[in-house]
């Protein structure tokens, strides 16, 4: 059995925050019926769950004597794609619903 790389499990650790920290935010907006306050748990959980991420990754990298570019280059890119997930997430849930 062949296992995953370091960075690939980084990627799928990023992509499961991004998927039950959007469920968490979105159905705490369905049952207060407050877009920002589904958007302060999404951000709050996401960004506990990043940083905890990023600490494992610096572990799991130094553990596995990966160089410091790749670390480098991956951390910088999932916080990127961090940034542009909590961006699209606000965007989403700060929208009002117009009612005609």
């Amino acid at each position: 059995m062949q296992s995953l790389p370091i960075d690939g499990l980084f990627y799928i650790g990023l992509g499961t925050i991004f998927i039950v920290t959007a469920l968490l935010g979105f159905g705490i907006k369905q049952l207060t019926k407050q877009g920002m306050t589904g958007f302060f748990v999404l951000l709050a959980t996401s960004l506990g769950l990043f940083f905890w991420l990023l600490l494992w990754f610096q572990e799991a990298t130094r553990a596995s004597f990966m160089g410091t570019i790749p670390w480098v280059f991956n951390s910088f890119f999932g916080t990127v794609l961090y940034l542009i997930f909590i961006g699209i997430s606000y965007l989403i849930l700060r929208r009002k619903r117009r009612h005609t």
